[in-house]
């Protein structure tokens, strides 16, 4: 399964709703490839890693020819001792995005090479997409290639107000290059014990992402909150996941077990339809 973590706003925590849900899935005894599409390559630093680690990065990768994108992403994939395999933005991913954009199915880019390296090299049970802020290439092209958007939440209006803006642009893409796209998950994050906050927090819960997403049928779901809290911080500044760092607590973990379990239920559904259309 193909996850895109996605929102237009930044500084909502998708980079961190990533590596623990990337850990937490992990823990589990999943398979799980992250490809970091920001140029920041903030989920780099988080797991460790510097932003040109991988040889090709994805730049690379998705600048190449189409026939070359399977075994570039291959050799780009590290093993990020601790957590799970990763591929890096690079240090020029910006000049990559000018190039592609010159070129044809540039929006594609991603899903060619997600579709040539699973028929030829094992399947994870999950690839995370951790996305830039905004509407730019690499966003779309996370859109266009996954199975399902998350969408994480800062609990304040700014936050809530740009919601129509990231389903509008999912609308577009399922409408004219991945019909399945959907919403399945909102993850409130960042909530503080505030009488807004809290109010903010209902307002997505009562949410109907289908208003925006003519469509898709089923109804999205809502996540547990995450809390404000400094232990998050401190697991990217260390480098260290919600299984290795010792200030984490079991109530710390419990969203993401939460986000993973249902990410697996919905993962099961796909399986079984696959199955029974083959049939």
């Amino acid at each position: 399964m193909i996850i895109a973590i996605a929102a237009i706003k930044g500084g909502v925590g998708k980079t961190t709703v990533t590596f623990c849900l990337a850990a937490t899935l992990v823990h589990m005894g999943k398979k799980v490839l992250c490809i970091d599409l920001d140029h920041q390559g903030d989920l780099s630093s988080a797991m460790g890693a510097e932003r040109d680690a991988s040889e090709p990065d994805i730049g690379q990768i998705l600048y190449a020819p189409k026939r070359e994108q399977a075994d570039l992403m291959a050799q780009g994939i590290i093993d990020v001792q601790g957590w799970c395999h990763l591929i890096t933005p690079g240090m020029d991913l910006g000049g990559y995005q000018t190039e592609i954009e010159k070129g044809l199915s540039s929006e594609s880019r991603l899903k060619d090479a997600l579709a040539q390296f699973n028929s030829v090299y094992e399947n994870y049970d999950y690839v995370l997409l951790d996305t830039p802020k905004g509407e730019g290439l690499f966003t779309k092209n996370a859109l266009v290639a996954c199975d399902e958007v998350l969408v994480p939440v800062q609990t304040e209006y700014f936050a809530l107000k740009n919601i129509p803006e990231l389903l509008n642009l999912v609308s577009q893409i399922a409408d004219r290059a991945n019909p399945d796209l959907r919403v399945s998950t909102l993850v409130p994050n960042r909530m503080k014990a505030t009488s807004l906050h809290k109010s903010i927090h209902q307002q997505i819960i009562d949410w109907d992402v289908r208003t925006h997403l003519l469509h898709q049928s089923e109804e999205s779901w809502t996540a547990p909150p995450i809390r404000d809290l400094t232990v998050y911080s401190e697991l990217s500044a260390q480098g260290e996941s919600l299984y290795s760092y010792g200030s984490v607590k079991e109530e710390h973990r419990e969203p993401f077990v939460a986000i993973a379990e249902h990410l697996e239920t919905l993962r099961n559904q796909a399986n079984t339809r696959e199955v029974e259309t083959v049939g």
